[in-house]
């Protein structure tokens, strides 16, 4: 609705992967291109990544079916990514906010397990909504009303944003959920002649035949620098359900064709298949565009929850003060929360500047 570049006609011909980097090198050849997607949706174009000679990113867009190329904008010019970022890390480029971020899911739990202690027999509210007893009345059915109906998705969200907070230090410490990626030596390439790398439809050859029944929705290039060369990295799916595309890879040696490494979630273990299912159910992307209209859905009502919450509050802490009796406010958490979104919007729009000039 916003990109038009993300559109195209959708045919049922193979995706033209040779022609989508063919074309890339011809109409870019001092930049690098770093990855390509597959299309979303049978009408959405391909997406990947560029980098310019000034090392800036830029988003590139082909028509999947043809290999043209559509047209290419900065990375943050788009609404996409400046959610997706803001959502992950509050668009501050340290390390430090995504921790931040991803220890709200213990917040969210935390607060489910005391909402559900606090409201005595919260069973009998799913459908307990008194329209005519006045505002306080109604907007506190509403609060518990939605609050009930939104117990599952809280529990997934809550249990899947606090996973992300363990992921991301296990992997900070001592990379213990996923080992490094493999590389390949750039001495190989020198007594190989410098031969060429593979083409991506060989590379994606091989990976089919290491994992039968792939569908990739990923291809990571190959990459020479400081003496070594980061191998093909083909992801996607296959028929086993609640895993993310990364759960399925296969790291090619893009001189030999040789397959260096790779993971088929139908071989995994329970334990490795319960962490690869927090992309899936954090962002509802397991029944297409139907399981993202319910999360959709549900997100709203969570915002719905939050603004009757505070309305509930204010409004009995205003009584409370009118009245001269001792009432709650905000305290230090009003200066921290002004603070953090501060910083978060000055950084984000340093960060969108950055990458848009």
């Amino acid at each position: 609705m916003i990109n038009p570049m993300l559109r195209v006609e959708a045919e049922n011909t193979p995706i033209k992967w040779n022609k989508m980097q063919e074309n890339f090198q011809t109409a870019y050849p001092s930049s690098t291109l770093s990855y390509i997607g597959s299309p979303l949706y049978p009408n959405f174009a391909s997406i990947g990544l560029m980098q310019t000679p000034k090392g800036k990113n830029r988003r590139i867009f082909f028509n999947p079916y043809t290999g043209d190329i559509i047209g290419d904008l900065p990375w943050y010019a788009s609404f996409q990514r400046v959610m997706r970022d803001l959502h992950r890390f509050l668009l501050i480029p340290v390390n430090l906010s995504l921790y931040f971020v991803s220890s709200f899911g213990f917040i969210l739990l935390v607060s489910l397990m005391t909402g559900l202690f606090v409201y005595k027999k919260w069973w009998s509210g799913f459908f307990k909504l008194r329209l005519r007893r006045g505002n306080r009345i109604l907007f506190g059915d509403f609060h518990r009303l939605i609050g009930i109906w939104s117990i599952p998705f809280i529990i997934v969200i809550g249990a899947t944003g606090a996973w992300y907070f363990v992921e991301r230090a296990g992997n900070d410490f001592n990379r213990v959920f996923y080992d490094a990626s493999p590389t390949v030596s750039a001495t190989t390439h020198v007594e190989a002649g410098d031969k060429a790398f593979i083409k991506i439809e060989e590379a994606l050859s091989i990976a089919k035949k290491t994992i039968p029944g792939l569908t990739v929705s990923f291809v990571l290039l190959p990459l020479e620098r400081d003496s070594k060369i980061r191998p093909y990295r083909i992801s996607g799916q296959v028929d086993t359900m609640l895993v993310r595309a990364r759960a399925n890879r296969v790291f090619i040696n893009p001189i030999t064709g040789g397959v260096l490494e790779h993971h088929d979630s139908r071989e995994s273990s329970l334990t490795t298949r319960v962490f690869e299912s927090a992309d899936p159910l954090h962002f509802g992307n397991f029944m297409g565009l139907s399981s993202k209209i319910v999360y959709f859905f549900f997100g709203l009502t969570l915002v719905g929850m939050s603004i009757s919450g505070i309305w509930m509050w204010k409004n009995r802490n205003l009584k409370r003060k009118t009245r001269g009796l001792e009432y709650a406010t905000f305290g230090l958490w009003e200066p921290l929360s002004i603070s953090i979104v501060s910083l978060g919007v000055g950084s984000g729009l340093i960060a969108i500047l950055f990458y848009t000039l």
